[in-house]
């Protein structure tokens, strides 16, 4: 009768329907048919009214989302049919009912049942939907889906609809008016899902790139703002939340359970773990995939540039944003070395020690300089920076602003720098500030460097006025091919042992060299073969220790003026004299073998890009290689010419084409607290110290005093004593007057 009974009830009791539809499909199939037939029906009037809410209709399409893996042929029109009520109605659909159907949609598509082009597509349009939680659910979702369809191999067919989808609705939102309308929100979640398919290294191609920089001219200022910061940010960072999981650890677990309870339920954790982290070690062992920056991948950077800037001249924006544009602009021309001229004079307007953020706009104007820009126009620029920023009525900061920008542009642009301006700047090497003269001394030493021809005579220093003769200040478009072959010297120097610099991949290479040989090609002929054999002894490098390594008496030098007078009237000792030609004799001996030295090198590097063919392993230890060498100058940094030890968080942001706001500050003195700040320091130094004043009173001490335990005694204790016997004896008036007493007391207490 029972069994019965459940049967009857089994149209109505849908959950339980589901549970035994799973356990035995074939016993249950009548059942299941029934609620389909039902679902048909309930469909058909729903359409009648889709802005209503129907409880059965949304539990049917739960069900039978949930039991279709069972019934593959009977429902294999159930999610066209969802697919249709919502592409067709998701307006106006309740927004209970709509996210139901988004999760079976979700449901069906994880189980393989839709194909992922029709689905994500509709996902995209349903962005337009005000719905906040629904809008959250798409995105997760797509984002994981097309990382699952691209997890084994690039799904390229799907990826080329998705992005030009994507591309639409970025299109789309530019008639949108104001950010609110529905275009724009599903514009700036299709822009969201681009950004972080590329930072977890899935669209990592230029066409993504150029769907976000489309985005950048964009009408609506949280999707342009978006874009921007894309471009800004830094794009190599990983944001898989699964590679940033903490490695289990595993000997506290061993630990764990050698102490402890052995049970099956710790066992399997234990293995559970050991599979979680050998997969991890499996996949750090895959072969680096090196994400470029995006600003490499944009496809024509002159033109999208200058369409920026012209975006940048008539924007009505808010300071911030323009602020934005300008980095962005100056990020591109100097990874590029592009050519905007009417950017310059822009900027120059800017450059005011009044004008909010300036220290930024300096570090711009930096990053947008490179040495192919005309110098007559870098000039005008470093003139305002020179009269506005370096001046005595100006504060030292602001002082040291100035001169710390003209050294950044400079140090792109060495053109565009006159003798006479740099004389008047270099004055300041003796200023009372530190940050003013840290600032100026920075500038001699990299002119000592680049040019020391337009120092005064005392500024150029010892070794720089003994190398003018064999340096040459580069001229206008000059290039210089030490750059290019940066690479290829590393790799010529550290050869590849194992021979693993060959591995192709299953790719085949073709050597040419017996090709060469055999057709009596090529002959290497060095005509420098005599420098390149010079190898001179390193035991009189500096003169300063001895063959045991101990050191020598320092001898007292004669500054140069006054050798040259001595030497002119004969004055000069005869051991002077020798010293001056034993130094003058090693001087020319180091020029000589650093010169030797490079030209090996550049000969090596050159012998090695015309012989070989460079594979991608070859290219890998490139760049593991150049990652080594910054890391060993961060661990050993040189002093430069100024005295300061370079900051590494600068170097780096330098190698990425961008000028720190702090090598534009320079070095200051802490500026004094204010009233907050020295509170709040007055109330750190107070934690954990005993509270200044009386103890008297507190509770907080090791036990209590007499008066007090009496207070706490029975009564038949203390009777007999003599102040007790005395309070028995008081009359009115002294009662009174000892309360009066006692509360006066109380009240000086409490201040």
């Amino acid at each position: 009768m029972g069994k019965r009974n459940r049967a009857a009830l089994l149209p109505t009791n849908i959950p339980q329907l589901q549970n035994l539809i799973k356990r035995d499909p074939l016993s249950y199939k009548e059942e299941f048919l029934q609620q389909l037939r039902h679902f048909e029906s309930s469909r058909a009037i729903f359409e009648l009214k889709p802005e209503e809410l129907s409880t059965d209709f949304q539990d049917l399409i739960n069900f039978i989302a949930q039991v279709s893996p069972c019934y593959p042929e009977e429902t294999k029109e159930f999610p066209d049919q969802i697919i249709a009520l919502l592409s067709k109605h998701y307006q106006i659909l309740n927004a209970e009912l709509r996210r139901t159907m988004v999760q079976a949609l979700v449901l069906l598509r994880n189980r393989e049942m839709i194909s992922s082009t029709a689905l994500l597509s509709l996902f995209f349009t349903l962005f337009r939907c005000r719905d906040k939680v629904l809008r959250d659910i798409l995105y997760n979702h797509i984002v994981n889906d097309i990382k699952t369809s691209n997890q084994k191999a690039k799904n390229n067919k799907m990826n080329k609809t998705l992005q030009g989808f994507m591309y639409t609705m970025l299109t789309s939102a530019e008639g949108a008016a104001g950010t609110g309308s529905e275009n724009a929100i599903a514009a700036k979640r299709s822009l969201d899902v681009c950004i972080e398919l590329y930072r977890k290294n899935i669209w990592n191609d230029a066409k993504t790139v150029n769907v976000i920089a489309h985005a950048c001219f964009s009408p609506v200022t949280k999707i342009m703002v978006t874009a921007l910061q894309f471009f800004l940010g830094n794009n190599e960072d990983d944001g898989d939340s699964e590679d940033e999981e903490e490695l289990p650890d595993i000997k506290a677990m061993q630990h764990k359970q050698n102490v402890s309870k052995k049970t099956k339920a710790k066992s399997k954790q234990m293995d559970k773990m050991v599979a979680s982290l050998k997969k991890k070690q499996r996949s750090k062992k895959k072969a680096e995939t090196f994400n470029f920056s995006a600003l490499h991948l944009l496809n024509d950077p002159q033109g999208f540039t200058e369409k920026l800037y012209t975006h940048l001249a008539g924007s009505r924006e808010r300071h911030e944003v323009q602020l934005m544009l300008m980095n962005l602009i100056s990020r591109i021309i100097g990874v590029h070395k592009l050519t905007i001229l009417a950017f310059y004079p822009y900027l120059q307007k800017r450059l005011q020690p009044t004008q909010k953020d300036v220290t930024q706009i300096i570090a711009i104007t930096a990053q947008a300089s490179h040495d192919l820009i005309p110098p007559d126009v870098i000039e005008p620029v470093i003139q305002t920076l020179a009269n506005n920023f370096v001046t005595e009525h100006c504060a030292a900061e602001v002082m040291a602003a100035g001169l710390n920008g003209i050294r950044e542009i400079v140090s792109r642009c060495p053109l565009a720098m006159e003798a006479t301006l740099l004389h008047d700047l270099t004055e300041y090497k003796n200023h009372r500030d530190k940050g003013v003269m840290m600032a100026s001394r920075s500038l001699i030493g990299l002119f000592r460097e680049i040019n020391p021809e337009l120092l005064k005579k005392k500024d150029r220093g010892r070794a720089a006025a003994m190398n003018m003769r064999d340096m040459q200040p580069s001229k206008y478009g000059e290039s210089n091919n030490d750059g290019d072959l940066e690479g290829l010297q590393l790799l010529a120097e550290n050869p590849d042992e194992n021979g693993e610099g060959d591995n192709w991949d299953e790719w085949e290479e073709a050597s040419e060299d017996e090709d060469e040989e055999e057709q009596g090609g090529w002959i290497n002929v060095s005509d420098d073969e005599a420098d390149l054999n010079i190898k001179l002894s390193d035991d009189e490098d500096s003169g300063s220790e001895d063959e045991d390594g101990n050191k020598k008496p320092k001898t007292k030098r004669l500054s140069a003026n006054k050798e040259r007078r001595l030497k002119k009237k004969g004055l000069l000792p005869k051991d002077e004299e020798e010293t001056v030609k034993e130094e003058d004799e090693e001087t020319k001996a180091k020029r000589a073998q650093m010169m030797a030295e490079r030209k090996e090198k550049m000969a090596a590097a050159q012998l090695l890009a015309t012989t070989k063919i460079l594979t991608p392993a070859d290219f890998a230890k490139i760049e593991a290689l150049k990652l080594q060498r910054q890391a060993d100058q961060k661990l050993n940094p040189v002093r430069s010419g100024s005295g300061k030890r370079p900051n590494p968080a600068d170097a780096e942001a330098q190698a990425e084409g961008e000028v720190s706001i702090g090598s534009i500050i320079g070095p200051r003195k802490k500026a004094k607290q204010d009233y907050a700040e020295r509170m709040e320091s007055i109330k750190n130094g107070r934690e954990g110290r005993d509270k200044f004043g009386s103890r008297k009173g507190s509770t907080e001490r090791g036990s209590s005093t007499n008066k007090e335990k009496a207070k706490g005694k029975n009564f038949m204790m203390i009777a007999h004593k003599r102040e007790v016997r005395e309070k028995k004896k008081m009359s009115l008036r002294e009662k009174q007057v000892a309360l009066h007493a006692h509360i006066k007391k109380q009240k000086m207490m409490k201040h």
